[in-house]
């Protein structure tokens, strides 16, 4: 990663299209939504909104953190990676002058994806640019078309629950803007933007102006950056108290109590006391008359003893 606005064109373009939009900054799709529902967490109630309002700032970091890391600053891929590119560049030269291409191209390096791939990710982004103008609101000029759209299937659940079809107007949904005043919702709709300015602005600080800054902080922070990457040690706990103990005792009892010492040990002492029952009567096959007729005189005596002793009882 790193670098690669240049070298994946098509990919960087609709990214960026749809870093802006997933920010909520104007006039893209996601401007309109997240302000939205932002206006309507705050008429809730100010902790909703306050939440929202933090997640989107958090948002519009993380997503231009990956925005300057992928597509900014010096390429951190490896020398035949670049060699590659290289490679693949001047093939495609080559292929536009005439040229055939080389075989096995395409599968090492970074190039664009295919037309199949990129052609979605255009229309998604065209969306993501012009999709919200359908839906401006009233406050900002327009007439919130999508509100109106549904405001139908709204105004049917709230009857169907029991509720009242001429609601207030702060909480019709019927189609019509909450009766507030324009300037208090533009007030919060510059709150909720400013809020994805900062989450731009910082993740440009911290992973474009001065790549190194994040080292330096996290190094100041210490034992309390170790403990927020290791998610508060949260999953090491786990591991100590459920994970280690069932690996173990099912290593100690399942597998060398029962699979081993019981199961194998069975089958095993099964086969080794056949083997030597079958050994010992193999010697009476030995091919000598004189034994044979010792066994043969052996078994008359003992059929002998047994109806003498029948006889007696």
């Amino acid at each position: 990663m790193g670098g690669l606005r240049t070298r994946i064109p098509w990919t960087f373009w609709t990214m960026t299209i749809a870093t802006f939009a997933i920010a909520g900054i104007p006039p893209f799709a996601g401007f309109f939504s997240k302000d939205e529902i932002l206006w309507r967490a705050y008429q809730a109630s100010w902790v909703y909104w306050f939440i929202g309002l933090f997640t989107a700032f958090l948002t519009s970091f993380y997503m231009f953190r990956l925005w300057f890391m992928t597509f900014f600053g010096e390429y951190r891929g490896t020398a035949e990676e670049s060699h590659e590119d290289s490679a693949h560049d001047l093939a495609h030269d080559d292929t536009r002058a005439g040229a055939p291409a080389p075989h096995g191209h395409g599968h090492g390096g970074i190039h664009e994806s295919p037309q199949l791939m990129v052609i979605p990710l255009v229309v998604l982004a065209v969306l993501s640019f012009t999709g919200g103008w359908i839906g401006v609101p009233a406050s900002l000029g327009g007439s919130n078309r999508f509100e109106r759209f549904l405001g139908p299937i709204f105004h049917s659940a709230i009857v169907a629950e029991g509720g009242s079809a001429t609601a207030a107007p702060e909480k019709e949904t019927d189609g019509h803007e909450p009766q507030t005043g324009h300037g208090t919702e533009l007030l919060f709709t510059g709150i909720s933007v400013f809020a994805g300015l900062i989450g731009f602005v910082l993740a440009w600080l911290l992973y474009y102006h001065d790549p190194q800054l994040p080292q330096r902080i996290a190094a100041g922070l210490g034992g309390l950056y170790e403990a927020v990457v290791h998610k508060y040690y949260i999953d090491e706990l786990y591991a100590t108290l459920f994970v280690k103990p069932l690996i173990a005792g099912s290593a100690l009892i399942l597998w060398h109590g029962i699979d081993q010492d019981v199961i194998d040990a069975s089958v095993d002492n099964g086969a080794q006391g056949a083997n030597e029952v079958s050994d010992s009567i193999r010697h009476m096959q030995s091919g000598n008359l004189r034994s044979y007729a010792g066994w043969v005189a052996a078994g008359a005596a003992a059929v002998i003893a047994y109806m003498v002793w029948m006889g007696t009882r």
